[in-house]
């Protein structure tokens, strides 16, 4: 929640988004940072992400800046809240409090979180006060994630850990027993009253430290002196390993969750938000063991973006990150279904399977059209004026022995495409 919410507010022009909820007009930066917010909603796990202002008085209200919502939402099913709408009766009162009480504490500097019950379910909400040039708060970014997962895997974390005690509580006491059949005497009577209240305090106990033997006083100086001291020594070895076995998990969920983030990184390029060579490289490892099988089925489209250096040198490489951007969301929402990786500066490869394997033709279709559009669109900026190269090759088991042999098919089209779109110009 923290890296969604310092990821999002590095990309929010602060003056800029005051002066839409100050003229409740909406700017060409309030439409990208809609655009960059339903992308964070398509690519994580999280609930809800949005901008809001909570306003508590005479007339307690939300007022809505930017809600971010997935493709999928925004066309069937969108929740209608545009820039500076105002829901009276969407908050409880007291969740209408919570978020102005959140907004009073929070500086801006670090992130306030608490639980949130609402209509939209039980979440953990993450909040960041948001402050204009004037130093004064004007809205909160806010993430929501539903902890009906996490109570799902306490509670079976928690039954394991407690099964783990009572087997090892029935093993103890087992062997004891059998020993107590053959040995009657009164040492061992005092042994098997410590064993067993041993046993009453640790059945169902969740808390290590209080695993602990109360060893009876036995010196008898034989086998039975030496069976109390093994155990004394077995409780609290069984103590210090439920304890390590308690730490190894809290490590391994940190070790985790420290690896999911940096594979996020290594592999995702940093300016469109695709994955990036590394693992396209991954990914074609895997397609060629699917080849190696015999169950490979696949297509590849490659994309090579045109008039990139024109626009560099004649607009500046911040409006050439614009171009590759754009032009790589035309890509991305076209093949929705598929794997989009920047291998390149301004090279893009598709990898078709599945639903749009199936509809490859179609699609191919759709994106060229796109970009004849978008290219020929004189009234556009000419960074926002996207033009391509575009190649699609097909797997064929009678000649591919690998993914290499179908990208170089889509490349060398791509390029035949590209000779094609020059003495079109000429």
């Amino acid at each position: 929640m923290t890296d969604i919410i310092n990821y999002v507010e590095n990309h929010i022009d602060i003056e800029d988004l005051s002066e839409c909820v100050r003229t409740e007009v909406e700017s060409d930066k309030y439409k990208e940072l809609m655009d960059f917010m339903d992308g964070i909603m398509e690519d994580f796990d999280i609930h809800y992400l949005y901008i809001v202002y909570p306003i508590m008085g005479d007339e307690p209200c939300m007022v809505n800046i930017l809600s971010a919502d997935t493709k999928y939402g925004r066309e069937f099913e969108p929740d209608g809240y545009y820039l500076c709408s105002v829901a009276y009766d969407d908050y409880e009162l007291d969740e209408l409090k919570l978020y102005y009480d959140a907004m009073n504490e929070n500086d801006g500097s670090d992130i306030t979180f608490f639980k949130d019950f609402s209509a939209w379910g039980y979440d953990y909400t993450g909040l960041k006060s948001l402050i204009d040039p004037d130093g004064n708060k004007f809205a909160v970014l806010c993430v929501d994630i539903e902890v009906s997962e996490l109570r799902n895997t306490i509670k079976l974390y928690t039954a394991v850990n407690v099964i783990l005690i009572v087997v090892l509580a029935i093993m103890f006491i087992t062997i004891f027993m059998m020993w107590l059949n053959k040995n009657i005497t009164e040492p061992i009577s005092k042994l098997e009253k410590s064993v067993v209240a041993f046993a009453r305090t640790s059945h169902d106990q969740k808390d290590p430290e209080k695993l602990k033997y109360d060893p009876p006083e036995i010196h008898t100086q034989n086998e039975v002196e030496s069976l109390s001291n093994a155990v004394i020594q077995m409780s609290d070895d069984m103590r210090k390993y439920v304890i390590s076995v308690l730490d190894a998990e809290d490590k391994v969920e940190d070790m985790r969750n420290k690896v999911n983030h940096m594979d996020m990184l290594a592999y995702q390029d940093a300016l469109t938000h695709v994955k990036n060579k590394a693992w396209y490289d991954k990914i074609k490892e895997r397609v060629d063991d699917d080849i190696i099988k015999g169950k490979a089925r696949f297509g590849i489209v490659m994309v090579d973006l045109n008039n990139l250096k024109k626009i560099n040198d004649g607009f500046g490489h911040e409006h050439g990150n614009d171009y590759i951007f754009g032009a790589c969301h035309e890509i991305c929402v076209v093949y929705d279904h598929s794997p989009v990786f920047r291998i390149g500066g301004d090279e893009f490869v598709v990898l078709l399977e599945n639903k749009d394997y199936k509809t490859r033709d179609e699609l191919l279709k759709k994106i060229k059209a796109i970009f004849a559009l978008t290219s020929a669109d004189e009234s556009k900026d000419p960074w926002e004026r996207y033009s391509a190269a575009i190649g699609m090759a097909v797997y064929d088991s009678k000649k591919d022995i690998s993914m290499d042999d179908v990208f170089k098919r889509a490349d060398a089209l791509m390029y035949e495409d590209k000779l094609k779109s020059k003495m079109a110009r000429e």
